[in-house]
């Protein structure tokens, strides 16, 4: 029996790049997820975004770094997780970004992306500010309202050397 084939290709070869293209869409979009999830809802979560768990024992803080990507990048991703009493009560994702052009597009796709679904809210900005500090060397950003959770999209000018360009995270509304 002969596999079923497209210009020469197989169609598995197809399936397969069809899958990695989805895959890596959902790693450009802004993290829609919610506060509450357990661990593991948050590793299965965070997999479909390609952030892998790391294997190590569990604490009120935990890393997952980008999982391994086919191609070229031009950035660096990682988010950290913190639970309380065994649920997730803030997610952060962070993004390194070394030429400073391709972040403010980056932040300006997730600002864009998250606003298509919340509109940008003056009063969770507000909230967000009387809670915690805005991150040093923030540049601009932006606020959401998504359900009972706060968002903020942070462009960041590194600290550090290799600090992250972009913060993006989820905590706890009002």
């Amino acid at each position: 029996m002969r596999a079923f084939r497209i210009g020469g290709i197989g169609w598995h070869i197809v399936l397969a790049l069809t899958v990695m293209g989805c895959a890596s869409q959902r790693a450009e979009g802004p993290l829609f997820l919610s506060l509450g999830l357990s661990r593991g809802e948050t590793a299965s979560a965070l997999r479909h975004y390609d952030f892998c768990a790391q294997v190590e024992a569990a604490t009120d803080n935990e890393v997952y770094p980008q999982c391994d990507r086919p191609g070229t990048g031009y950035g660096d991703a990682w988010v950290i997780a913190h639970y309380r009493t065994g649920r997730l009560a803030r997610i952060q994702r962070f993004e390194r970004w070394t030429d400073e052009t391709r972040a403010t597009e980056r932040w300006n796709q997730l600002v864009e992306k998250r606003s298509a679904r919340q509109p940008v809210s003056q009063e969770a900005r507000a909230l967000i500010s009387s809670r915690q500090a805005i991150p040093e060397g923030t540049k601009t950003w932006a606020a959401f309202q998504s359900g009972d959770d706060l968002v903020g999209v942070y462009l960041l000018e590194p600290v550090k050397a290799d600090g992250p360009r972009i913060l993006e995270e989820i905590l706890a509304g009002p």
